[in-house]
């Protein structure tokens, strides 16, 4: 039985001045008790979690340390991992939630942790406030979380596991961001509302983002009347969702007369039916391949059910500007493994959480490939003509690029065959590197093991000088080695004279290995370290982009432990990236979190000294 208070489901949002809105995110209802004596996190069905979220719990032990006159207190809200500041994964949150071991679970906690996203209080000072009126808890709420100096918004990227959900006086501005950013839904509470326990009340009504697809009928239970519905993935038609609800009693009954006259009975009762008959259905989101909170709308008698693909089911779930169109989608794009350009987008949707952050506010130059992989290839650096107005540009002096700031655009480009995003070193706002890069290419994709080698010797130079190195692959035959630093702490000067130091150091102590000739030669088979491409104007393919190989390989983050001579280019492509992912995070995930502009500056510094 649930403890807390629970909205309403309701099919078109509430207008008006008695209404607040709030972003609905997917995940674990929780309650956050804080005492000066300790902190207990207790699931809505009563359930201590402090041992299943460490990473909130020790947090919040230490986070309103400094208002101690504040405490007790006791937040309510929802423990969630963050896609990006409008939804949750909930099916990591899911994954999490059933790990027992310590081990995993502090693992997990370390490399992809949760947070607690606060959106009520219920105690403060000790004193029970849940009877005041909602705004007057909304405003407590939001002055504690600034006096604690916590997120006033959901943050991703913030290193705070305790965040502030604020709430919204308009519901037309934040729903847009909601379709835009694919998130859950909203709640929307009134003004004068108070917290009551065990409740589901009207005065909370949830509204949520639900999309529709096009599925085939594949089997049906008449002792419940549900449906199975599938639809095509890689060439084999599979179940995606058991659907009842929404059917009216005729069009069950109908149902029911195709199976007994065209379908197969099984030993159980049920029955198959080879695919035939399409319908559209309702769902929330996409887990493990399976559609949650699905419903029946309507059948589709007049569509192949050949159209009713995996890949039409994933693009349909994101928003994209209704002038996006999609051609071609049967083209074959990479040609080892007769990857089409409809895969090749889907892999773009499917990817694009974990690229946009690497996109954001960047000037992109693209490679295209209009006949795929295996045909000629051209950049692209200037936005065309005929760029629908739906796609925002950035004129940096002798360019106008492209910015990517939304999945029509990445979508729009990827329907062109841009197979490669190159980025710069700078965002659009600053003249300044964000990062640093080093570039390890080895002579050919043969003499890979070269670069592996010299990631691995960079890697224990960067930690000498206590800096924090990220390895990526650079998709064709070589590694990238990313140094995060804040967009203005640097100068492109600054960033030369520490990637000069980095090169002469490698060409000395290792000169059977490293070269910085540029002929190539006169390189003699040695790794080229180019540290004269880290500079303004110049670019780097983009973390997560594809390469116009016909493996269709990823330029895709590692872990350290990944980078062995066991390692290739060819493990990492468009079917194998999102999965790992969603497995086991994106290796650069602290990347942003984690600056080294402490032990940069020290080496600097140290320079400017000798000279």
């Amino acid at each position: 039985m649930a403890f807390t208070m629970q909205p309403v489901l309701t099919s078109s949002p509430p207008k008006g001045a008695e209404w607040r809105y709030e972003v609905k995110y997917d995940g674990f209802r929780c309650i956050l008790r804080i005492n000066p004596s300790g902190v207990t996190l207790t699931s809505r069905n009563g359930l201590e979690l402090n041992s299943t979220f460490p990473e909130i719990s020790l947090f919040a032990e230490t986070a309103f340390q400094h208002i101690k006159k504040e405490l007790p207190l006791t937040l309510d809200g929802e423990i969630v991992f963050l896609a990006n500041p409008f939804r949750s994964d909930f099916e990591h949150i899911q994954v999490r939630g059933r790990l027992k071991r310590p081990d995993k679970i502090q693992e997990s906690a370390s490399s992809r942790p949760c947070c607690f996203l606060a959106f009520d209080l219920l105690e403060r000072s000790g004193q029970d406030v849940s009877t005041h009126s909602y705004i007057d808890r909304k405003t407590s709420l939001h002055e504690l979380m600034s006096a604690a100096k916590l997120p006033a918004e959901p943050n991703p990227y913030a290193k705070e596991t305790i965040q502030y959900i604020p709430s919204h006086q308009h519901f037309d501005p934040i729903w847009e961001k909601i379709i835009k950013y694919d998130g859950e839904g909203i709640v929307a509470k009134k003004i004068n509302s108070k917290w009551i326990e065990k409740k589901r009340s009207s005065d909370w009504l949830k509204y949520k983002n639900f999309k529709h697809a096009d599925v085939c009928i594949t089997g049906f239970n008449p002792h419940n009347g549900f449906l199975t519905v599938s639809v095509l993935k890689n060439g084999v038609m599979t179940p995606v969702a058991s659907v009842s609800h929404g059917m009216s009693e005729e069009e069950k009954n109908a149902i029911r007369a195709i199976m007994e006259e065209h379908g197969q009975k099984t030993s159980s009762g049920e029955y198959t039916l080879e695919p035939s008959i399409c319908a559209t259905v309702q769902y929330l989101t996409i887990l493990q391949g399976t559609l949650r909170e699905v419903s029946f709308v309507k059948f589709q008698f007049h569509m192949d059910w050949t159209d009713c693909t995996f890949a039409q089911l994933v693009r349909r779930s994101k928003p994209v500007h209704p002038k996006l169109q999609f051609t071609s989608l049967d083209k074959i794009i990479f040609e080892k493994h007769k990857k089409t350009k409809e895969d090749f987008i889907q892999y773009m949707i499917e990817i694009s959480d974990y690229l946009f952050p690497f996109l954001k506010d960047r000037a992109v130059t693209v490679i295209r490939y209009p006949h795929g992989s295996r045909g000629e290839s051209f950049f692209q650096k200037n936005k065309p003509d005929y760029t629908p107005d739906f796609v925002q540009s950035f004129f940096d002096g002798s360019h106008e690029h492209v910015v990517c700031k939304d999945l029509s655009t990445l979508l729009w480009l990827a329907n062109q065959l841009a197979l490669e995003l190159h980025v710069p070193f700078q965002t659009i706002a600053s003249r300044r590197p964000a990062e640093i890069v080093i570039d390890l290419d080895p002579p050919s994709r043969d003499d890979f093991l070269m670069a592996v080698q010299a990631a691995n010797e960079l890697k224990q130079l960067f930690e000498s000088f206590g800096i924090t190195s990220y390895p990526k692959l650079s998709g064709n035959k070589g590694i990238q080695l990313y140094i995060p630093l804040s967009p203005e702490a640097f100068t492109y000067e600054d960033t030369r004279q520490f990637t000069q130091l980095i090169a002469e150091y490698c060409t000395n102590a290792f000169p059977e290995l490293f070269t910085t000739e540029r002929l190539i030669k006169n390189r003699h088979g040695k790794l080229y370290l180019d540290y004269l491409q880290h500079a303004e104007g110049k670019t780097i393919i983009c973390p997560y982009s594809t390469r116009g190989n016909e493996l269709g390989t990823v330029a895709a983050p590692l872990y350290w432990h990944e980078v062995q001579p066991s390692l290739t280019p060819a493990m990492y492509t468009i079917d194998t990236v999102v999965d790992r992912v969603k497995k086991h995070g994106c290796p650069f995930y602290e990347f942003y979190r984690n600056p080294q502009d402490e032990p940069l500056a020290a080496i600097l510094n140290q320079l400017k000294k000798k000279s």
